[in-house]
């Protein structure tokens, strides 16, 4: 007999999956020395200067779109990162009564550290799970990445081995 998956099954696996997310995330924030604290910038924000870092200047309408918010809530952590320096606005020089925005070496640094430390914290936590563990967890990535829209990005499970003894290895 076939094993049938109930809307319920899938609403259990989705606050399991959930959970386990929220209470992962806060293990891979940290506050760091450079100028402007990863601390103090949001996940919001820092998905702002992703987005600004892969698309290039772009104007503010299109980054709220590609974000998916409002365009008050965008212009808001445009002002504050661009209080910060990590964002820059000049004029479309397509259209100049348009502003476009794009990320400062300062944003594009503070990017760079942030993704550093989350990879890092990442494989902290996942050297402490067994070959197996790491196996299924290899086998999950795929259908989370194309439920993300990433299918291209899938990880192999020797490239998971590889990198956790690199890991073991320089500590």
């Amino acid at each position: 007999m076939q094993d049938e998956t109930t809307a319920a099954d899938v609403a259990e696996l989705a606050d399991r999956l959930h959970r386990a997310l929220i209470a992962l995330i806060p293990r891979s924030r940290r506050r760091h020395s450079s100028r402007v604290a990863i601390g103090d910038v949001t996940l919001a924000q820092l998905s702002i200067l992703l987005t600004l870092h892969d698309q290039g200047p772009i104007r503010m309408a299109k980054l709220a779109a590609l974000e998916r918010v409002s365009a008050p809530t965008i212009t808001v952590s445009i002002r504050r990162l661009e209080t910060l320096g990590l964002v820059k606005r000049s004029p479309d020089p397509a259209d100049l009564r348009s502003v476009l925005v794009d990320i400062t070496p300062k944003g594009l640094a503070l990017h760079r550290e942030s993704l550093a430390n989350r990879q890092a914290s990442a494989v902290t936590l996942l050297s402490q799970l067994s070959q197996a563990d790491l196996d299924s967890l290899t086998k999950a990535l795929a259908p989370l990445e194309r439920l993300a829209g990433h299918a291209d990005s899938r990880t192999s499970p020797t490239a998971v081995r590889s990198a956790l003894s690199a890991l073991a290895t320089s500590t």
